[in-house]
């Protein structure tokens, strides 16, 4: 009898408990959480979730991405420059392979490996592999917050990046969310970059910004949620929703505004020496979402605002 009483007045006095407080505990709790709650407080005020993609299948979504290739296999559009399907250019030493690009745990994982592989596009021997996936033609924006949360390799040899690319095939402009170098050959050691290129390949100006030494500071390998935010007045860039860098449209001629689609790679860079580095490393991704503007529109691709996701 005792223990029913009890259990009653539990009972009680659990449902007597506001859902403010209980609320506040959970917020409390996941502030000290690592896998904090997708979203949320980092959104900048007065954007609402358009498009997310929080690789929880089993594969890599293919309505959402182009998986280990620089063309697209629906249109057979190639990325421009491309010196092959699983190649940029020659400041890349490391061969885009399926296996690795994939998904474990949750998590998109754009593994770099030191290994003999034999390329077919192009053709050759390379002593490295890498993971690429590349929305072309699938989702693609203009203006409006991009948020991922991600764990960066380190090492002097590597070279992951989040960037948009222009949807027009052609190149430029270009921006660089979130570049990582293990070693830049004007910079030095341990460099996350903060870019935009304007104009078009080959008449082209660079707005370029490091926070250095980057590793160091931040612990690049554990997890940190990467904003920025794109819109017709300015650029920012956050880190765990901290403002790292603002650009001004005001300082800069051709500011975008255009579709630009995303890219999400892992790298090596040809120049760089490979002496710090742990084989193989990953570019982990938790997830990615894109946010608009109340002032914005979702469109077919039709209008210079909002996301555009084609039907």
């Amino acid at each position: 009898m005792k223990r029913t009483m009890y259990i009653l007045l539990l009972l009680f006095i659990i449902s007597g408990c506001s859902n403010t407080n209980l609320q506040s505990a959970a917020i409390a709790q996941n502030s000290n959480d690592s896998s904090r709650l997708k979203g949320g407080p980092y959104t900048p005020a007065g954007y609402s979730l358009i498009w997310e993609d929080n690789f929880d299948g089993s594969t890599i979504n293919t309505n959402n991405w182009v998986v280990a290739s620089l063309k697209d296999p629906v249109s057979g559009d190639m990325v421009p420059g491309a010196v092959g399907n699983h190649l940029l250019n020659s400041a890349y030493c490391g061969y885009i392979t399926n296996e690795d690009t994939y998904i474990q745990n949750g998590s998109l994982i754009l593994r770099n490996q030191k290994r003999i592989y034999q390329g077919t596009s192009p053709v050759g021997t390379f002593n490295y592999t890498s993971g690429w996936v590349m929305s072309m033609h699938r989702v693609y924006l203009n203006k409006g917050y991009i948020e991922v949360r991600a764990k960066f390799p380190s090492g002097d040899k590597v070279w992951p990046a989040i960037w948009l690319v222009s949807e027009d095939l052609i190149w430029g402009p270009e921006w660089d969310l979130w570049e990582y170098f293990g070693y830049r050959s004007d910079q030095g050691y341990d460099d996350m970059g903060m870019h935009l290129m304007t104009g078009e390949d080959p008449n082209t100006s660079w707005s370029s910004y490091f926070l250095k030494p980057f590793d160091a500071n931040y612990d690049c390998e554990t997890w940190h949620v990467y904003g920025f935010e794109w819109t017709k007045t300015y650029a920012k860039w956050y880190i765990d929703g901290k403002v790292v860098r603002t650009l001004n449209a005001s300082s800069v001629s051709n500011w975008p505004d255009e579709n630009m689609y995303i890219i999400l790679n892992n790298g090596q860079k040809t120049d760089s020496p490979d002496t710090t580095t742990t084989w193989p490393n990953n570019l982990e991704i938790d997830y990615i979402q894109v946010y608009k503007n109340t002032t914005s529109t979702i469109n077919n691709g039709n209008s210079k605002t909002g996301l555009a996701k084609p039907n």
